[in-house]
């Protein structure tokens, strides 16, 4: 939505007009003024609304005193020192120096307004006006009270989309310095360091000047005199003088006003009551922006128009059109609906730009229902005076608030009325008044709001003056008061002789205003906040677009449930431009903060169109305004943050990395531009809100999701992948990302469960076997063999699939059943394959065992079996590089197998190399009998379509993990058993070959009992060992041990260790793998099963070494014909557009009655659970009526007749 604003000029006085014919256009009364528009070249930008407003009074430097004729002559800073701050329990604000001004109690508030935003640099108006008044004494808080002040105005205030300001009577005491001290603590906790103080809230303290103790008075006013910072301590005063108290300023307050009030009455209470009113209507006007805002369809009428209809008029300054009455009377006219009340101090015209049609004077009406109009001023306003090079800008005399504005031209150059205009729109401001215990002049305070026109919200139960209004107003009598128990309750609470007749008249005349009696006693869910809120929507002439925006930054979403989406509000929503006014300033902003009710409200009730709404430029903007502040983000979300260039190709790049290798953020290479609108844009916002660990909002987008069950998975692979990549330390994140991983695949099981339950078997394997192109055209089977989903590819439906796939092959339904395809179908179908793989296989180890057994390599030269083998190995070779091309080599050498091909591979090229020499045959021998034993190994792998070994297979996998995480430990344990008993038994050993048998060979068998005592307990005497050193070097006699106790008891420390806790540990890894293997072993063999069935239905239908025709083919088909069959078939169908929209439908409206019955059953579920607390309840109330009348009965008399 974009907004223009008027350039603001100070207005002589007595109208304004032409700068260059002012006399021509004067009007005393505020009406036309025709300014000439700038050279183009020298226009101004837009501006924020935190400009000056209008008519702003010259500023004066610093150190310059001001003309004599303003009334804000008395002005100055103070600040206080720093010793007796220190006295005070809270910290006073960090917010520098603060200044005053003294003014007379009938100053122009609107002067005055001007005179702070220039002078004090202060924004107005705010967003908000908190108006807090009561007690001025300290005194006691419950409960509700302490609530108000540390939490519940500091938030309001605080949480706020523009300034606030909070207004009280600037005194160390009382509510004032609580308000003020609860601000304090909040911006020493949670200010961070070097941010602006301009964006603080605004403390503005009013005060009468004679309230002011004499000592702070004379030091002000030497201040001034001086043009000095004035000196003050923080103190409290309790001397009462008639009807004044000797107050010290709060330290907290940042801005203070005196009033000069020379009576003993409290003026400083109607100067607060003009401030508060005339900051609902102060402020820089801006443009409507009828190009850009209006919704001409549904706010623009006319009497009538040379266009087709008047929903098609253009009426924008800045349009190339203007609105061309058809008639050329005096009863033409054109009407603009604003959508809901709105305050309009003037409008800006200007003529047509395409004929010498103008308007020269015209009348402007106003409506709330389109039937009363009423003329604004009671006058004509001057028009412009030619076709587009001026600008009329036209000024009501005081601002009108309405819905409908209509402007009734009735003079004009031309035959028939033309122009273009623009209405002059204020600012919206909510301002609320807040009583507090507090005495008479409370009462006075909160009473000449509420006749203002300002809402009360009252808190009860907070004592005096606060309870007696909450007393009067309570109930559905108003305006009718109980005048005896008021008084009576007045005179209670009445310190000094006050006239109780016309403070009740002040409640009196309150009460006939009940929509701005608001009275919180603490039992309002939401707390002072709530009130707020329910106060401003009580509220006739307040803005509802305050209360939707307030709602919203305060949280509370059943509140703006109401007040958005209620009958009334619904239609002046949607009247607005949905692309730029819900989408720019709600559905972005509320995503970016994680507002996931709010983003449900819009979403749900068909406020914003997402299918307009989601463009390439919103996602671009989602991703480079994410709140970069937060600690929780993930670390893959700071690269894209920080990432330069397209961000959304470092998404793509993240994506790739985390859910799946061959994810395509675009559809083939349409990129789209910023404005054109994205594919499907609940998946971007799902994969928007999964990066950023927003996990409601992304369960959310997943339920609208038009492809729910890949993008569960794909989530949930997602999920895995980041609980990979964090580190161990952080057990906390790692155990949420697991848990969502396993939500998210549960959701995707439990989906695949609703299709197989409601719909064909058929359409079931079409839901998993059709291609998604939104996550990198695969397949939901593909998705979850990705994330080790074991209850997906488990379920019921998708081992039927393979168990079809491994009988039969894959084939879409429908498909020619002919003989021969019959017949290559059996060819093709895995169980055919496995059976002729394994068969080759077997008779390939058949041939490599009787060449390692028989005499074939002690030959110079190789014999037939060998070139056989060799050919046959070659041809493995050929298939492995084929599978690293079709599948990546990253995703190749994730599968364990893989290595283990390789390793074999590799050994036996290497043997046969060394076999081929004339030294090396000995050596080959051995390299290749390791190479054997890995063929051999290579076996396992076949054993895994099997049910009863399949799972075996695996715990033997993972129990080899198990053997080598206790090997290392052991290893570091035989290092030190071996070291230390080598250098006790044998210390002056050199020879290398008897250390390594000493600290290796002999301590490892001796797990496995091979103790070798005979070798540690013996002496020279028994003649199996001598101690000469000459023997033992040149004879190579054994050495006989030293120190044998100390051997013998390292030996037996060593067996403790080894048998009786490395042993048995691993005994218990053992069982523990065993156990959570068969604890799922269903689920793992079907897995397995499935791994198999897709690995053999990609193999080529010819098992090596026949496998090279194959080969052969595939290269003569490249280079021929120039087709690539490298890749290997998929398990993947396809479809064409009809059928992907059924399926997709399909899918779509299945999982969308799964998760409505989801709903209901765990709704049913709650109100089952509670439903005993209800009974003890009811059975409570019950018991407590029954002991209420026993106790009226007990009191009723007893008549004995006699």
């Amino acid at each position: 939505m974009s907004t223009s604003y008027i350039p603001l000029t100070p207005q002589p006085a007595g109208g304004t007009g032409n700068v260059n014919n002012q006399q021509n256009n004067a009007n005393p009364n505020g009406g036309s003024t025709v300014n000439p528009p700038p050279p183009p070249q020298a226009q101004p930008t837009p501006k924020p609304p935190t400009q000056p407003p209008v008519n702003p009074q010259p500023q004066t430097q610093p150190g310059t005193q001001q003309q004599p004729s303003s009334p804000f002559n008395f002005n100055g800073e103070f600040k206080f020192t720093e010793e007796s701050t220190h006295r005070l329990k809270t910290k006073p604000r960090p917010i520098g120096n603060r200044k005053f001004v003294k003014v007379k109690p009938d100053v122009d508030v609107k002067a005055l307004c001007n005179w702070m935003s220039t002078e004090w640099n202060m924004t107005l108006p705010p967003g908000l006006v908190l108006s807090v008044t009561g007690g001025a004494w300290d005194f006691p808080r419950n409960a509700v009270v302490k609530e108000v002040f540390r939490k519940g105005l500091v938030d309001a205030a605080v949480k706020n989309e523009d300034l606030a300001m909070v207004i009280s009577g600037g005194a160390h005491e009382g509510v004032m310095k609580y308000t003020a001290r609860g601000l304090s603590e909040y911006e020493w906790a949670h200010k961070p360091k070097g941010s602006d103080d301009n964006a603080d809230p605004i403390t503005l303290g009013v005060c009468g000047w004679k309230c002011v103790d004499d000592d702070v008075r004379d030091k002000l006013e030497k201040s001034v005199t001086n043009h000095q910072v004035a000196e003050l301590e923080c103190r409290t005063y309790f001397n009462v003088t008639e009807n004044f108290i000797d107050e010290a300023l709060d330290p907290n307050h940042s801005h203070f006003i005196f009033v000069d009030d020379t009576t003993d009455q409290r003026l400083d209470i109607e100067l607060r009551v003009k401030l508060e009113r005339e900051m609902r209507t102060f402020g820089e006007t801006q443009y409507l922006a009828c190009k850009d805002k209006v919704n001409r369809k549904e706010q623009i009428s006319c009497s009538s128009s040379t266009h087709r209809t008047c929903h098609h008029t253009k009426i924008g300054l800045d349009d190339s059109e203007a609105w061309i009455a058809d008639v050329g009377d005096g009863n033409q006219w054109i009407s603009l609906d604003m959508t809901y009340p709105r305050r309009v101090n003037g409008l800006q015209m200007k003529g047509n730009p395409q004929a010498d049609m103008w308007v020269t004077k015209f009348k402007v009406l106003y409506s709330d229902n389109e039937r009363d109009w009423k003329v604004v001023d009671n006058k004509e306003f001057d028009g412009t005076s030619d076709r587009d090079t001026t600008v009329a800008t036209s000024r009501f005399s005081s601002t009108v608030r309405a819905r409908f504005f209509k402007i009734q031209p009735t003079e004009w150059h031309g035959d028939r009325p033309s122009m273009r205009f623009d209405l002059l729109v204020c600012k919206d401001v909510a301002v609320v008044c807040v009583l507090v215990e507090g005495g008479i002049n409370s009462i006075k305070q909160a009473c000449s709001s509420i006749k203002a026109g300002t809402p009360l919200v009252i808190v009860a139960d907070s004592g005096r003056a606060a309870n007696v209004l909450a007393h009067a107003f309570e109930g559905p009598n108003l305006p009718n008061l109980d005048e005896s128990t008021i008084k009576a309750e007045l005179k209670e609470i009445i310190r000094r002789d006050v006239d109780v007749d016309s403070t009740f008249d002040l409640i009196k005349e309150a009460a006939k205003k009940p929509n701005l009696l608001n009275i919180y006693d603490g039992s309002c869910e939401g707390g002072i906040q709530a009130a707020i809120l329910e106060a401003l929507r009580r509220d006739d002439e307040q803005s509802i677009s305050v209360n939707t925006t307030l709602a919203l930054l305060w949280g509370y979403h059943e509140a703006l449930k109401e007040q958005m989406f209620g009958s009334s509000f619904t239609y002046n929503w949607k009247a607005y431009n949905v692309d730029e006014l819900v989408l720019g300033a709600l559905l972005r902003e509320n995503i970016l903060k994680n507002q996931v009710e709010f983003v449900k409200l819009l979403i749900d009730n068909d406020v914003v169109d997402l299918d307009k709404c989601v463009t390439w430029g919103f996602i671009k903007h989602l991703y480079s305004k994410v709140n970069d502040d937060a600690q929780s983000l993930p670390d893959h979300m700071w690269r894209i943050i920080e990432s330069e260039g397209n961000v959304l190709d470092t998404v793509q790049e993240v994506m790739q990395e985390l859910a799946f290798d061959k994810f395509s953020y675009y559809h083939g290479d349409n990129r789209g531009q910023e404005k054109d609108p994205v594919d499907d844009p609940y998946r971007h916002l799902f994969i928007f809100a999964l990066l950023c660990g927003y996990d409601e909002m992304a369960l959310y987008f997943w339920e609208e999701d038009s492809e729910p069950i890949a993008s569960a998975l794909a989530a949930s692979n997602m999920y895995k992948n980041q609980s990979k990549k964090i580190s161990s330390r952080y057990t906390e994140q790692q155990e949420h990302l697991k848990k969502m991983k396993k939500k998210f695949a549960a959701l995707a099981y439990e989906s695949l469960d609703a299709c197989e339950a409601t719909s064909k078997t058929a359409d079931t394997f079409n839901v998993v076997l059709r291609h998604v192109p939104s996550w990198g055209d695969t397949t939901c089977l593909k998705l979850a063999e990705l994330s080790v989903n074991l209850s997906f590819i488990g379920h019921a439906g998708i081992q039927a699939l393979v168990d079809k796939v491994w009988r039969h092959g894959l084939h879409k339904p429908g498909n020619d059943a002919r003989f021969c395809v019959k017949a290559m179908d059996f060819v093709q179908a895995p169980r055919v394959a496995f059976g002729q793989y394994l068969m080759f296989y077997l008779l390939f180890l058949a041939l490599f065992s009787y060449m390692m057994l028989s005499d074939q390599l002690a030959s110079r030269w190789p014999q037939e079996v060998e070139y056989v083998l060799m050919v046959w190995v070659a041809t493995f070779i050929a298939e492995e590089i084929r599978e690293m091309i079709a599948h990546s080599p990253k995703r190749y050498f994730r599968v364990p197998w893989n290595w283990n091909d390789i390793f074999n591979l590799t050994l036996f090229t290497v043997g046969m190399i060394l076999r081929l020499t004339a030294f090396g045959r000995n050596e080959a021998r051995i390299i290749l009998a390791f190479s054997l034993f890995g063929f051999y190994f290579r076996l396992l792998h076949e054993l895994t379509p099997f049910k009863f070994t399949g799972p075996k297979v695996l715990m033997v996998g993972q129990m080899i993990l198990d053997v080598l995480v206790i090997l290392t430990i052991m290893i570091i344990l035989l290092l030190a058993y071996g070291m230390s008993t080598t250098a006790i038994l044998y210390p002056h050993t050199s020879d290398p070959v008897s250390l390594v048998t000493s600290i290796i060979y002999r301590p490892y068998f001796q797990i496995y009992g091979e103790l070798a005592l005979d070798s540690i307990d013996v002496t020279a005497d028994d003649g199996g060992c001598t101690t000469n050193e000459t023997a033992i070097q040149l004879d190579g006699a054994v050495r006989c041990p030293e120190h044998v106790g100390w051997g013998v008891f390292c030996l037996a420390l060593w067996m403790i260790l080894s048998n009786a806790l490395l042993l048995n540990l691993l005994i218990a890894m053992f069982s523990n793998t065993y156990e959570r293997v068969n604890e799922k072993n269903e689920l793992f063999w079907r897995f397995m099963r499935y791994s198999i069935t897709k690995e053999y239905y990609k193999k080529p239908s010819l098992a090596p070494p026949f496998i090279i025709i194959v080969h052969f083919w595939r290269l003569g088909c490249f280079m021929f014909r120039n087709i690539w069959t490298w890749n290997s078939p998929t398990l993947k169908l396809g479809f064409n557009e009809d059928e992907q929209r059924h399926i997709k439908a399909l899918e779509k409206q299945v999982v969308y009655d799964y998760i409505m019955k989801k709903r209901q059953d765990e709704q049913e579920q709650d109100r089952k659970e509670q439903m005993p607390d209800r009974l003890d309840m009811l059975e409570s109330q019950l018991k407590l009526f029954k002991t209420h009348v026993d106790e009226r009965f007990d009191k009723v008399p007893v008549r004995v007749t006699p």
